[in-house]
């Protein structure tokens, strides 16, 4: 089955682009930015708070459809100029750890609102993914 899902957790993109995207055991989470859900602010601090925050934003929405951040396989690291890179790979590795941490790829690209920096994730379960919450899914095709 595959359909969209989409997770008070993290940042919802405009509605022509999925939060997520679900098919079988692979899921596919679009570009998450420095963002508040309590608040709904886009906050514009350093390096480390803004990759810390969309980490901390990507694991609730993972924990959402059921999955962790072991369950990631792959992600596409944005950010604003290279002279960030080691503080943002600080908390990277402390989000996924020195012993399997996933692929990544990261590059320098202008984000959206003058953002430091964007992720987006490659997930693979070891069965279907079946969200915790149902209502979290916006639709489905079988």
């Amino acid at each position: 089955m595959k359909f969209k899902f989409t997770s008070p957790c993290g940042y919802i993109p405009a509605p022509a682009v999925s939060q997520v995207i679900v098919s079988g055991k692979h899921a596919y989470l679009s570009g998450q930015i420095s963002y508040d859900p309590a608040t709904g602010e886009y906050p514009h601090d350093s390096m480390a708070a803004q990759t810390s925050r969309i980490l901390e934003n990507m694991q609730g929405v993972l924990e959402d459809l059921g999955l962790s951040m072991k369950d990631v396989v792959k992600c596409n690291v944005f950010i604003s100029s290279m002279e960030y890179f080691a503080e943002m790979d600080e908390v990277y590795r402390r989000f996924f750890g020195e012993q399997t941490p996933p692929a990544r790829q990261t590059v320098t690209a202008g984000l959206w609102d003058n953002l430091d920096i964007e992720i987006s994730a490659e997930v693979i379960s070891d069965q279907d993914i079946l969200p915790k919450n149902p209502d979290y899914i916006v639709n489905s095709t079988s």
